[in-house]
């Protein structure tokens, strides 16, 4: 079972939710889960957010 499964459609049954209330459950997931703790091996084994705030750093550094 992957990750969405466990925390959307495990939890919740959207087919009896609003457009806008599935939408704020994904909104949710991809704000919580997608930027900030799913791994990523193509940019180094860390968090999307992680690698972004590394870049704005060094660019601070640099400046």
């Amino acid at each position: 079972m992957s990750n969405k499964e466990e925390l959307i459609y495990g939890r919740y049954d959207t087919t009896k939710m609003s457009v806008c209330e599935v939408k704020s459950l994904v909104w949710r997931y991809y704000e919580s889960y997608w930027n900030n703790r799913r791994i990523c091996s193509a940019i180094g084994g860390m968090p999307p957010k992680v690698k972004l705030e590394n870049y704005y750093d060094s660019l601070q550094a640099v400046a």
